[in-house]
């Protein structure tokens, strides 16, 4: 009964017209906030963090390899079938309803769910396991799913296909879905897509992103990021278009974060990196304010540099460092919500990684000199 009676609050407190509002009035932290995590040990993958941020003190992500979502600090873990699965949520709207996946134990493929606070379940997307298990949902309720490998990507409504997404023919037949960097309010959705160049056994391939309008509209090829030649790697997509994500050259672990801005069709551009990095990513923007966050970044056999640091670029101006949950310990920023607040991972200073939200986000940004 007690089991039922908190599942019955926390539904009242996430309802179908979104979770309640934080305190206008909540103070301002300094410092990064870490979350609840569940008990056990930390697992390398999923990795402890929050991967969206909802209406109000929501926050959906992973902890020790399990699905979870965050009503402030307190940590709920996501009933999937099967216990021994990892799981995560990688997305929620502004009415609580959340996306995610799990994969069954002993196997390699996923299965991508979604889910409302409270449920006894959740509800698997048609189509069962798939190889690739990206997903993101918008404010109407449309899931996109895709992943790695597919040559399609799917758009659901109502818990059933409504689109399936082709890639460009202009591509050629030898292609595939890289990542899928997400679904914005209008349906647009875009992805990164891999071209294998003929002719070259498989050893050359060059990446493309790649916008479908929520218009049903032919899908667009855009420019590449930093000029062609590496990833072009997105990661999200705002109400105008505007799509952030970065260039990414990987065996050199070189990430150059980038911005297609709206209207689209020009090459993009680079908001720049901090001074104390090389590197730097672009991993999430939010829905219309135009802030995107991140990380800066330093090749993992380059101690010089320092840990890496989570980000937050307010879109337009230079770059702009978050505090870190401990001195000299790394961080990054995956999800910037219109309210001001960033989400992501920590590492604290007993070396311990920790899901941390950034409350009053912009404020608590800065310029390292």
């Amino acid at each position: 009964m007690a089991a039922i009676g908190a599942a019955a609050a926390l539904a009242g407190l996430i309802s179908a017209a979104g979770p309640a509002t934080a305190s206008a009035g909540a103070a301002c932290r300094t410092a990064p906030t870490a979350l609840g995590a569940l008990p056990g040990t930390e697992v390398a993958w999923p990795k402890e963090g929050v991967r969206a941020l909802g209406r109000g003190n929501l926050s959906v992500g992973s902890s020790r390899g399990k699905a979870v979502y965050w009503t402030g600090t307190t940590v709920h873990r996501v009933p999937v079938p099967d216990s021994r699965a990892e799981s995560e949520l990688l997305g929620v709207n502004q009415r609580g309803l959340m996306v995610g996946r799990y994969r069954p134990y002993g196997t390699t493929t996923q299965v991508g769910f979604t889910y409302r606070a409270g449920d006894a379940s959740v509800t698997e997307l048609p189509g069962g396991a798939q190889w690739g298990g990206d997903l993101d949902v918008n404010d109407s309720g449309r899931v996109v799913a895709g992943g790695y490998g597919d040559r399609t990507i799917r758009v659901y409504a109502d818990g059933a296909l409504e689109r399936t997404l082709t890639l460009p023919e202009e591509l050629g037949p030898d292609t595939y879905v890289y990542t899928v960097g997400g679904i914005n309010s209008r349906g647009d959705v875009v992805a990164t897509v891999q071209k294998v160049e003929p002719d070259t056994g498989g050893r050359v391939e060059h990446s493309y992103p790649v916008l479908w309008p929520g218009d049903e509209g032919p899908a667009q090829i855009l420019p590449q990021a930093g000029g062609g030649g590496n990833t072009s790697w997105v990661a999200g997509i705002a109400a105008d278009g505007t799509i952030v994500g970065s260039d990414w050259y990987g065996p050199g672990y070189e990430w150059t974060p980038w911005v297609w801005s709206a209207p689209l069709g020009t090459p993009g551009s680079s908001p720049g990196r901090l001074s104390t990095h090389p590197y730097a990513s672009l991993d999430g923007v939010s829905p219309t304010t135009g802030v995107a966050v991140g990380a800066a970044r330093s090749h993992p056999d380059d101690a010089g540099n320092g840990a890496d640091q989570a980000v937050l670029w307010p879109g337009s101006g230079p770059m702009l460092a978050l505090p870190r949950l401990a001195a000299g310990q790394a961080s990054e920023a995956v999800a910037v919500s219109d309210d001001d607040r960033a989400g992501g991972s920590a590492v604290n200073a007993s070396g311990a990684t920790r899901a941390v939200v950034w409350t009053c986000a912009s404020r608590q940004a800065y310029l390292p000199s």
